[in-house]
């Protein structure tokens, strides 16, 4: 559709732009540059990523409320909730990964042409969102709390329906498996805080959703309206966008493939080289940390990440850090101590943040060709090539990168 809205009352006051790079301006999709997201674990608000399908909604926090539904056999029940009854619910904070389905179009752009913003790796960002979890808001609206009734005997879904004009919808929607949303262990929140702070408006004030180990699809900004319905949300950004479809589907026949393949829920695992940054040359024979970032999706922690100097022939282990100091600084900890030292991290609870990670060259080769590839504990790896699709979504190859060299001094 065409969108009804203009863009003349963007946020840009609230937008760093030395810290992106822009996509596109109308509507607003910039990438962080990525040496940057290296320098903490938790991205400044500044330097996380802006991912949009239309203009900013610009609405006021204090006459805000969105509608939660249930529908069942009986009927349908609505209940009109505003900012104050969400702070009346107990409030929680997850630190959480939020990556675009399309981080890394690029690299499937470089095979065939695909359908969407041309996005670097700059689209993965770890922040600490605060609000309630949308368990507890369905609950006072009347969903079962107790997972074993007979409701979540058969599927459900929960849509989460946004504020504003969509590029390619009347707005944005989408839904998650209502289970997953009621368990409380998954820490889906209607957000209202990020990183302290309340949301701004490109990051969805004054309420979204954040779905950890999800793609960002399914984290609606916006939020207007929350419905528990038997049925996957039949929005444009559930049933014609954000899946993976075969090969054989392009712009001119993908319409018989959508039905037959599944929305896009939980993140793949994955990593990618933030520095040596784009362009950045290395000296040769002097050394050089590699650094980057690496997640996975559904709770499933990153257990380790290799990298490789020889083009994918040989891999060897980086070190790995999670919630503590930024690697490279005094008081940096590391998670996973590959020496044989044990291992503080619990590899039984979910893990919604991605990790860091660091790697020493002794001495820069003159012919430089790194890569990277993350494992998870659920045994997943990334492949060696990448495998296109029209939408060019979840890329998750072994990350390669070919800085270019200079001549060193050895005896320096």
């Amino acid at each position: 559709m065409a969108v009804t809205e203009t863009y003349v009352d963007e946020p840009w006051c609230d937008r760093k732009l030395d810290n992106y790079i822009i996509r596109a301006k109308e509507p607003f999709n910039a990438e962080a540059k990525t040496d940057m997201l290296v320098d903490s674990f938790v991205t400044p608000t500044d330097r996380h990523f802006r991912r949009n399908h239309g203009p900013i909604p610009n609405l006021d926090g204090s006459m805000w409320s969105m509608t939660v539904e249930i529908e069942t056999s009986a009927g349908r029940t609505t209940r009109t909730v505003g900012l104050a009854d969400l702070a009346r619910l107990r409030q929680f904070e997850v630190v959480a990964v939020l990556e675009c389905a399309g981080n890394r179009r690029d690299g499937l752009k470089a095979i065939k042409e695909v359908n969407g913003v041309t996005w670097g790796a700059g689209t993965a960002s770890n922040a600490r969102w605060g609000g309630c979890r949308l368990r507890d808001v369905l609950v006072a609206a009347g969903v079962p709390a107790d997972l074993d009734d007979a409701v979540y005997a058969t599927p459900h879904h929960v849509e989460f329906a946004a504020y504003g004009d969509a590029t390619d919808d009347d707005h944005y929607a989408s839904s998650v498996p209502l289970a997953w949303a009621m368990n409380p262990l998954n820490m889906v929140l209607v957000a209202t805080t990020m990183n302290g702070h309340t949301l701004l408006r490109d990051h969805g004030f004054p309420a979204r959703i954040v779905a950890p180990g999800i793609i960002g699809a399914r984290w609606v900004k916006w939020l207007r309206r929350v419905r528990v319905q038997n049925r996957e949300s039949n929005s444009f950004y559930q049933q014609l966008d954000y899946k993976i479809l075969p090969p054989a589907a392009g712009a001119t026949n993908c319409a018989e493939f959508w039905s037959r393949f599944p929305a896009l829920m939980e993140l793949s695992v994955q990593s990618a080289i933030c520095r040596p940054a784009p362009g950045e040359r290395l000296c040769v024979n002097r050394p050089y940390v590699v650094r980057g970032y690496a997640l996975s999706g559904g709770g499933r922690a990153v257990d380790r990440v290799e990298v490789s100097l020889d083009g994918g022939r040989t891999w060897a282990l980086a070190d790995v850090y999670t919630m503590h100091a930024r690697p490279g600084s005094e008081s940096e900890s590391k998670s996973s101590d590959h020496s044989g030292v044990a291992n503080a991290r619990d590899w039984t609870a979910p893990h919604w943040a991605w990790v860091l990670w660091a790697f020493r060259i002794a001495s820069v080769p003159a012919q430089c060709t790194i890569a990277s590839r993350a494992w998870d504990a659920g045994g997943n790896t990334q492949p060696d090539a990448a495998v296109w699709n029209y939408r060019g979504v979840m890329n998750n190859a072994v990350f390669r990168v070919n800085p270019p060299t200079f001549a060193g001094d050895s005896r320096l």
